[in-house]
């Protein structure tokens, strides 16, 4: 089926009002885990049941040397993308039932295996990633698999697939969703696990489960003038989390909550100490799957597929999994390459407020770097971001311009921006102005008059009806001076960006240039 078309251009960053949890990447985990068990699920014979594309028939009950015959046949056949030396599955984490936003993707993963180097590339999605979902308009990228599931049962994945592919411009043959209590339920199913914990550490800011909005009530704090000041409670919301150094034997949830932690002491708040935490459990996981204990114990082999089935859905059939665990089951998770989009300096994205709400957006409204870090995500970290500072060179020179939307119309700066870019004036940010009670559209000069013929062009092409610069302003159209007073009094504090040569506030009298 013809993949559909998304124009980056229309119907810009609206975004809806859908509610969400928060929950935290799990990483590696998710994929080599599931391989693991899986495999291991096959080998003996029990039914793995998934959704999507995929018929009943797809996992039938098979006897223990047919089992076998498929598992030798499988290393023989081909993936979708290996005849590109490129396959590509999206792995996602959702709460499911019992969780605030069960269909939201909290966790999203782009992950690439090239079978002629064994080499793993990782991008990790943040779910804040405001795009383009079909039939929706731009909203965060989480929304795409709970907005295919309200569509059709069993579409959410097809749907967010469609999505991603689009944004990173990569054919995605796989899917993987996982249900993040059958993470914890399987651990359990095969009797916990052991976990040699490598450094003490205390979150105090851990997440209670189902406590994320509670109502905690109120405190009583003194404040600087040391007067009593009454304040919202939040303590409620979060628990205190401690680890000591050692063995220990974690249950499904002691596991799940040690793989989460994101503000532990002891320098276990990095991404770097999560990642090593998650490879622990990955670890510890694959040893007990494929220990004796399990292999040899019926009963516990039938608890971890039901629950699997229960919580897994994916478009791979059986021989498709059984050929992943063969190639994965001795894989060096120290080798695999992961990369985050993450608002650093050298990442390609930029937290701003849409709407109220919390987003990410591409630097310069440009997706093409995202693109570039999808096709070449078997290179390194370092790698990657010397290519980012080499394409960020080639825009040297350009005049670089902020837009912030100073009314209620929704698209109002990401339209403009459209209109005001040219080969010369580049367009660095957008997002929202402090207030949104602009009745003038304002342009502030940072070039100290030495961009003259561009700030005359952003003028003309704005219509703006002040323009601010350190040597004072000019009023190009009838406006109360009062009310230029207080625009000249946030005058230094409005720009988010150090290097902008011109801010652009927009007020209700640009609406008219802009609108369709």
């Amino acid at each position: 089926m013809e993949k559909p078309k998304i124009d980056f251009l229309r119907k810009k960053y609206c975004l809806g009002t859908l509610r969400q949890k928060s929950f935290f990447v799990y990483g590696k985990t998710i994929l080599l885990f599931l391989i693991v068990a899986v495999f291991v699920g096959i080998v003996f014979s029990y039914q793995v049941a998934t959704t999507g594309d995929v018929s009943s028939d797809t996992f039938p009950k098979m006897t223990f040397m047919s089992t076998l015959r498929h598992l030798v046949g499988a290393g023989d056949r081909e993936l979708v993308g290996e005849e590109n030396d490129r396959v590509n599955i999206l792995l996602m984490g959702i709460g499911g039932e019992g969780h605030e936003g069960p269909q939201l993707s909290d966790t999203m993963i782009f992950a690439s295996w090239q079978p002629s180097t064994h080499d793993i590339g990782m991008i990790s999605i943040p779910r804040d990633l405001t795009v383009p979902i079909p039939g929706y308009g731009w909203r965060k990228i989480n929304h795409a698999n709970a907005f295919g599931e309200m569509e059709e049962d069993g579409y959410g994945p097809d749907l967010a697939t469609q999505v991603v592919e689009q944004i990173l411009n990569q054919d995605i043959q796989y899917y993987v969703r996982v249900d993040f209590d059958g993470f914890s339920q399987v651990i359990d199913d095969i009797g916990g696990i052991d976990v040699y914990v490598e450094n003490s550490f205390t979150d105090t800011e851990f997440p209670s489960l189902g406590m994320e909005n509670a109502d905690c009530g109120e405190t009583t704090l003194i404040n600087e003038e040391g007067e009593e000041e009454i304040v919202e409670n939040y303590d409620c919301r979060f628990e205190v989390l401690t680890f000591e150094e050692g063995w220990i034997h974690m249950d499904g949830e002691t596991a799940l909550n040690f793989v989460r932690s994101r503000h532990g002491t002891n320098g276990e708040s990095s991404d770097f100490a999560r990642s090593r935490r998650q490879q622990s459990i990955l670890l510890a996981v694959k040893n007990k799957v494929l220990s004796v204990s399990t292999l040899l114990n019926p009963s516990r082999i039938s608890n971890l597929l039901e629950t699997l089935k229960d919580n897994i859905a994916t478009n791979l059939s059986v021989w498709e999994l059984m050929r992943l665990a063969g190639e994965f089951k001795n894989l060096d998770t120290t080798n695999i390459n992961s990369h985050v989009l993450d608002t650093s300096e050298n990442s390609p994205l930029y937290a701003t407020s849409m709407d109220g709400a919390y987003v990410l957006l591409p630097k310069n409204d440009d997706w093409s770097p995202i693109q570039q870090m999808a096709e070449n995500i078997f290179l390194s970290e370092t790698e990657l971001s010397v290519m980012y500072e080499q394409y960020q060179e080639t825009f040297e020179g350009l005049t670089q311009v902020e837009i912030q939307n100073g009314t209620n119309i929704t698209g109002l700066a990401s339209r403009t921006s459209l209109l005001i870019e040219t080969s010369e004036i580049r367009v660095i940010k957008i997002g929202n102005a402090p207030t949104r009670d602009y009745s003038y559209t304002i342009i502030y000069d940072f070039t100290q008059g030495d961009k003259t013929n561009e700030l005359n062009a952003l003028r003309e092409n704005l219509q703006a009806s002040l323009i601010f610069s350190e040597d004072g302003w000019t009023v190009t159209g009838e406006i109360p001076t009062e009310e230029i007073e207080v625009f000249q009094k946030t005058y230094i504090d409005l720009a988010s960006q150090s290097e902008v040569d011109f801010l652009v506030i927009l007020g209700e009298d640009s609406k008219n240039l802009v609108m369709l």
